[in-house]
């Protein structure tokens, strides 16, 4: 489905109900000196310029921007002396939207971006914990208290540890959030060889526990090998699908900072993680866009940890399932 498309058919369908409103007299509500109609007008014209800013912008910062709207709108109905019930001088219906809607839209998007955010899990790279449909919640502030847009910690709380599930705007383009597991922290060398996994040095533990069955595509269903993988006190699933290669050599980008710390070849990979930069990979290790191939997460892109499954339609027994 074209979401960009509809988000124009919003943005044009909104002026129209807001028009054919006016022109009809419609009668409105006492509390809020708005008719239904224009009511629906003004909230596809918010559905569309959310649709249309998401081409340009995170959306992790969109709802903060109409949090900001939907206040100022409400404070200059306030200072020009509006009212919303009587008739000594009502409301416009655009002041009547954002003075009604400004405190839910503040509490949500105070609560969206500085406490908890949802997201939808979108493909297979984290699987076998995660599962395309699954809906998680992510703890905004795990990392910090962050100023939006600039995303810089103000009050600092925690850091990413090793083997933490983290969401973050992807490196080649902020607009995405994507979600993979830290392997590597500032001053780590991640090495990954030949389905081996080692951190300064280390062997991480990786043990088979059987076969796992998924199909992204009815058609394509792909047989891989649970692994149990232990990273300090982190225990947690990964995939291995046989003779999938361990890198391919050709997909790895020309990333900042890969010539003076990274090595890449037909057996896989090894990086020395630079200060203030995160290195990620997918726990569907052979079907995973991650840091492989596109390099380090700076500090300024992390968005959250993500901590709990709260909804999945195709299986509802994955409520409540706490990511590991």
């Amino acid at each position: 489905m074209n979401w960009t498309l509809l988000a124009f058919v919003a943005l044009f369908a909104g002026p129209v109900l807001i028009w054919r409103s006016r022109r009809r007299n419609e009668p409105v509500y006492d509390a809020e000196r708005m008719s239904e109609t224009a009511l629906w007008g003004y909230f596809l014209i918010l559905v569309g310029a959310w649709g249309v800013l998401s081409m340009f912008a995170n959306p992790s910062d969109l709802f903060f921007v109409i949090m900001m709207v939907a206040a100022v709108l409400a404070l200059f109905a306030k200072l020009r002396g509006y009212k919303a019930k009587g008739n000594d001088k009502p409301m416009p219906d655009w002041a009547a939207f954002g003075y009604s809607n400004a405190l839910i839209l503040a509490l949500i998007g105070v609560g969206k971006t500085f406490v908890v955010e949802p997201m939808q899990i979108p493909s297979s790279s984290m699987r076998p914990g995660l599962i395309v449909g699954d809906f998680i919640l992510i703890n905004k502030s795990a990392y910090g208290v962050r100023i939006p847009f600039l995303n810089i910690p103000v009050i600092p709380v925690g850091k990413p540890e090793r083997g933490d599930v983290v969401v973050f705007r992807f490196p080649e383009n902020t607009k995405i959030n994507y979600i993979k597991r830290v392997v590597g922290i500032p001053g780590d060398k991640v090495e990954y060889r030949n389905k081996v996994l080692t951190i300064n040095g280390e062997r991480i533990d990786s043990v088979p526990l059987g076969e796992y069955r998924y199909a992204d595509q009815p058609d394509q269903p792909l047989q891989t090998v649970r692994m149990q993988e232990r990273m300090g006190t982190r225990s947690y699933e990964t995939l291995n699908l046989p003779g999938a290669p361990t890198l391919l050599p050709l997909g790895v980008h020309d990333f900042p900072q890969r010539a003076n710390n990274c090595q890449h070849d037909e057996t896989g990979f090894s990086c020395t993680v630079p200060q203030g930069q995160y290195m990620m990979l997918g726990d569907n290790r052979d079907n995973s866009n991650d840091g492989r191939y596109w390099g380090f997460v700076p500090d300024d892109h992390l968005a959250g940890r993500a901590f709990l499954i709260w909804m999945n339609l195709g299986d509802l027994s994955r409520i409540g399932t706490r990511i590991r």
